[in-house]
Parts: structure tokens; C-alpha cells; sequence
């Protein structure tokens, strides 16, 4: 028989997802990196990491994929920058050795100010979570601000029509079409490269088969 949802139900899954707390919060943690394999894997390919680059991550989750941007190119430095302090925890966990190496860091974050300098690194990648983000403009902004100059940034969503769909969403989703995030990321200043739009097919935050629509914004600092 199919799970009934209350709207308790609901509101703590949205919760979850948009900041993982505590034992509830590493089976969420557990949920998204099985939920958005797909759509890390493609988001890291296309940003076409070198060696000797600094990599940025926002909301890395668990960090269970983190391995995988090592794979092609070993001399690289990684920050993961989540507001959880319960998937800091576990990322750092999963990544142990390489942070002992000091190859791979994890950082807790407010949410609104990224706390590094300008200029700081060459690669920056964000996968599903725009819509937690208090102040997007202000938020892009501070992405911006970070790049160095000629750096790649890739944001991977899911579109508003599908996301909309889904009954947690309308507690504290901010939700993005094509022509919302485009506008987005140019009015801070990016030039939007490419615009990849593919069908995903996932497991849902409840368990089930999806299929969802995304977008990945290939999008650079000149």
C-alpha cells in the first residue's frame, strides 16, 4: 500500500532537504547523493577540470561523489561550502583521507556570504540547491565574486515543471524556469556559454521512479 503524506510529512521532508539535520538529516544526505548521481556526474564533466585548479562546491550534501573529481586530474584542491553542519560532518567522514592530505576541504556556511576572497577559485559547481537560497541575486553575486576571472561556474537544477509537481515543494522552494535562472546569472554578471537541457531519470525524494526534466548552466566570468 502507498504511504499516505500529511502535511507534517511533507513539511519535514522540505526541511530536510533544504538543510539536512541530525539522524533524519544523513538518510536525506544518503537520499540526494542516490537521487542526483546523474546529475553531479554530468555537472562535474562539463566543467572541464585541470590539474592545479581550485574547485568550489556548494552543497555538497554528503560528499560521497566527491572521489569522483579526482579521478582525471589528482593535483587539484576541493572546498565543499554546505549550511549543514550535520553533511559538513559527514562529508568530511567519507573524504577522511584527503583531507588529511589537505587536498579536500569542508566548510560550514550562512548561507548568504561565501567566506573566501575574490578571485579565489577556478571551477565552481551547484547541483539542486537554488531553491534555498534566501537572496539569489545576492547569492549569485557573491559566486561571482569568488571566480577568478575566465573561471567556469555550472548550476544543475530541476525546471519549475516538474518541480512543481512534487506536494513538498511549495514549503520553502523557490522554483526556476529556463528564462527565470538565465536572467538570474546575467543580471550578476555571468555570460551564460550553454544551456543543457536533458530528461533525468532518478529515484524521487519519496522513494519512487522519476523522471524530471533538468537544466545545467554552463556559465563564465569574463
Amino acid at each position: 500500500m502507498q504511504k499516505e503524506w500529511t502535511e507534517n510529512d511533507l513539511k519535514e521532508i522540505a526541511s530536510q532537504l533544504g538543510n539536512p539535520n541530525g539522524q533524519g538529516g544523513v538518510k536525506t544526505g544518503e537520499m540526494m547523493n542516490l537521487s542526483n548521481n546523474g546529475m553531479i556526474a554530468t555537472t562535474i564533466a562539463l566543467l572541464d577540470i585541470q590539474d592545479g585548479q581550485r574547485i568550489l562546491e556548494i552543497g555538497p550534501g554528503n560528499g560521497k561523489h566527491v572521489s569522483t573529481i579526482f579521478n582525471s586530474c589528482e593535483q587539484l584542491t576541493y572546498t565543499g561550502l554546505d549550511i549543514s553542519e550535520t553533511m559538513v560532518n559527514e562529508a568530511t567522514q567519507f573524504n577522511s583521507s584527503r583531507v588529511m592530505e589537505g587536498k579536500v576541504t569542508f566548510v560550514l556556511s550562512n548561507g548568504r556570504l561565501i567566506p573566501f576572497m575574490a578571485n579565489s577559485f577556478d571551477r565552481i559547481f551547484t547541483v539542486n540547491t537554488i531553491y534555498f537560497w534566501n537572496d539569489p541575486a545576492g547569492y549569485a553575486a557573491e559566486i561571482y565574486r569568488v571566480m577568478k576571472p575566465g573561471a567556469l561556474f555550472n548550476l544543475a537544477l530541476a525546471d519549475k515543471s516538474f518541480m512543481e509537481k512534487l506536494p513538498f515543494t511549495r514549503y520553502g522552494f523557490r522554483l526556476y524556469g529556463k528564462p527565470d535562472v538565465v536572467t538570474l546569472l546575467k543580471n550578476a554578471g555571468f555570460e551564460i556559454e550553454d544551456v543543457i537541457e536533458q530528461l533525468d531519470i532518478t529515484i524521487g525524494n519519496m522513494g519512487q521512479p522519476v523522471e524530471r526534466d533538468i537544466i545545467i548552466l554552463k556559465c563564465r566570468k569574463n
